[in-house]
């Protein structure tokens, strides 16, 4: 099993019980969704793609290991990726993930 298996397998068993998402091949990989937007992916690069905001984004990327993901070689200002050492733990992947839930979830309603 690939780290991106592994990763992909964990988010799982973390959003199994939310009626909310839903899975889709994306982005390399398998992309969750939440009520249909983009919530997290684990990437074919080995790292964990998320949709936070501009305003989390901004503050999650001054943190070692986080990055501004890449589209077509430009930084995307809502999606950021986090390398595998920040979510060794379930309780880390999900505090990312939950990160991840606040801006998509508020996203919805507006």
């Amino acid at each position: 099993m690939t780290p991106n298996d592994e990763l992909t397998e964990r988010i799982r068993r973390l959003t199994a019980f939310d009626p909310r998402i839903s899975e889709k091949r994306m982005f390399g990989g398998i992309c969750f969704l939440l009520d249909g937007k983009i919530l997290a992916a684990a990437r074919r690069t080995g790292t964990l793609m998320l949709q936070v905001g501009a305003e989390a984004a901004q503050k999650s990327v001054g943190e070692e290991g986080v990055a501004y993901m890449m589209m077509k070689g430009k930084p995307t200002a809502n999606f950021i990726e986090v390398e595998l050492g920040l979510v060794e733990t379930d309780a880390e992947l999900g505090n990312w993930l939950q990160l991840a839930e606040r801006y998509v979830s508020v996203k919805e309603k507006s």
